[in-house]
């Protein structure tokens, strides 16, 4: 990660300057134990009568370990930090997934229906059946492992959107100057 995004990061989840440099070693860390990974398919005409594309995204399990181990240390800082970075990677992965699926399709994607928001819980064993992702599951609760996984459904379309994940978007902290959601 760049300099400017661990500080963007400071701001952003509320962090104090001084932590600035145990912010970059816990970024290490997690970018050590990263190992993100991208399955994507399109639905057939028969599950999809648009052009619609089945994602999952995972940073793996070496990011939920790390965590673990802060947490069993008592390290909560940290733990809360490697979760920041997490989020962070996670946010930078939508962005690479509409650049994979585009060198692929030609084709930009649209607004992402994440399961468990626009999309029914109930979809989950569909897309996980299509996609087949290797170290990536779900419980009866429908709670994904790694704990930095995405799934979701997108449409193909004509043009790039500016932003794939607006993190601030739906925060309901009122009080925090980075807030863009609604109350």
């Amino acid at each position: 990660m760049r300099e400017e995004q661990y500080r963007e990061m400071l701001e952003r989840y509320h962090f104090a300057l001084r932590d600035l440099a145990r912010l970059r070693q816990v970024g290490a860390l997690v970018l050590r134990a990263a190992e993100p990974r991208l399955y994507w398919e399109r639905l057939t005409a028969e599950e999809s009568p648009r052009e619609e594309i089945a994602v999952i995204v995972t940073l793996g399990a070496g990011v939920d370990e790390l965590q673990n181990r802060c947490q069993q240390r008592e390290r909560l800082t940290e733990t809360y930090m490697a979760e920041c970075v997490g989020m962070e990677l996670l946010r930078a992965a939508y962005e690479q997934t509409a650049e994979r699926i585009h060198e692929s399709t030609g084709k930009w994607l649209s607004d992402f229906a994440f399961v468990g928001e626009k999309v029914p819980f109930t979809r989950m064993e569909e897309i996980f059946r299509l996609l087949a992702p290797d170290g990536v599951s779900y419980n009866q609760a429908y709670m994904l492992t790694p704990k930095k996984t995405a799934v979701f459904l997108t449409e193909l379309c004509g043009e790039r959107k500016d932003n794939y994940c607006q993190i601030c978007a739906g925060c309901t902290n009122l009080s925090c100057r980075n807030r863009e959601g609604k109350a």
